[in-house]
């Protein structure tokens, strides 16, 4: 830390209080005594970072911070970074979009080097917002239950998602793909019961910052369930 502060232009009299604050921010004040070969990879990320922010920059560029890491440090790591934001501006370049939804406050998407949007993640997801579907679990007959549902005004299809992401194997996973604009929650579950069928849950799916990605970088539009 300190090799980087010297040769990041800091001053000897400044030095070390700015090694030691770059340290406290990045939580590593508890580990100033031991080889960076010894630590674990989340906090070398961390390290990665205080060498960053220890001449106080107005701009951090982030490349994958959190590449490699176990659950438990990617969560560290990423509050790390909400943390720096207010103080510096942070440049995160990630393929992991929900990490992009949950720490930036714009995201620019980039196509073949040029730039497709820029803008909130929710302003962005609310541009397929009218294609928002709904996902159920529910007991019986499935090709009977396909038919049911695609018989209600503005459903335009119903397909079955792998068993295996269900509990009860007695279950089904459908997936719903409704018409733009449309609110069709009530009515799904009304003819639901009205058949006598074993509703487990029933709840209305939106467009991820994935869906929004593909949407926007490939030919033909997406059909978001």
């Amino acid at each position: 830390m300190h090799f980087v502060a010297k040769i990041k232009g800091i001053s000897a009299g400044d030095r070390r209080r700015q090694v030691y604050n770059a340290m406290s921010r990045c939580q590593l004040a508890d580990h100033a005594d031991i080889a960076i070969r010894k630590l674990s990879q989340g906090y070398r990320q961390r390290v990665g970072i205080a060498q960053a922010i220890v001449h106080e920059p107005p701009v951090i560029i982030l490349d994958e911070p959190t590449v490699g890491l176990d659950p438990r440090q990617i969560i560290e790591v990423r509050n790390l970074i909400k943390s720096l934001a207010g103080e510096h501006t942070i440049m995160l370049s990630t393929h992991i979009l929900p990490e992009a939804s949950m720490i930036c406050d714009r995201v620019t998407i980039i196509n073949h080097g040029k730039v497709v949007t820029t803008n909130t993640p929710e302003d962005l997801q609310a541009q397929l917002e009218s294609n928002a579907g709904y996902e159920v679990e529910i007991g019986g007959n499935v090709k009977q239950i396909c038919s049911l549902l695609e018989s209600v005004s503005g459903v335009i299809e119903v397909t079955k998602v792998e068993h295996t992401l269900v509990k009860y194997p007695e279950h089904h996973l459908l997936k719903i793909a409704c018409q733009p604009n449309t609110d069709l929650g009530k009515d799904i579950a009304a003819i639901i019961v009205q058949e006598g069928l074993d509703l487990h849950e029933l709840r209305r799916t939106r467009p991820s910052l994935e869906d929004v990605f593909l949407e926007l970088t490939t030919e033909e539009p997406l059909a978001i369930n």
